[in-house]
């Protein structure tokens, strides 16, 4: 694989991990008003589900390779970071 194909493969990964970390987030708000609101079973299970859902997306990037899964990892980290920055008034 050539330098310009490898750099965009390791741009789609990092996006992509930046639309999981997203979505890993998304469900942990979802999950918490649902562990609130009373619906425990509800709240567990989507709880359960993106960590499954995460470590099967991550899985499958990293048998693409170690960079790819690196670049994954850290979009789901600096997704996390920016929304972690964006939020913590509200917390």
């Amino acid at each position: 694989m050539d330098a310009s194909a490898m750099t965009g493969a390791l741009m789609i990964a990092l996006v992509a991990g930046a639309i999981l970390g997203a979505a890993h987030l998304a469900s942990l708000w979802w999950s918490v008003a649902l562990l609130r609101d009373g619906r425990t079973i509800l709240g567990f299970s989507v709880q359960a589900l993106r960590f499954v859902a995460l470590g099967l997306a991550l899985a499958f990037i990293a048998r693409q390779g170690a960079a790819p899964f690196f670049a994954a990892a850290f979009g789901v980290l600096a997704t996390r970071a920016l929304l972690m920055r964006r939020f913590r008034r509200i917390a």
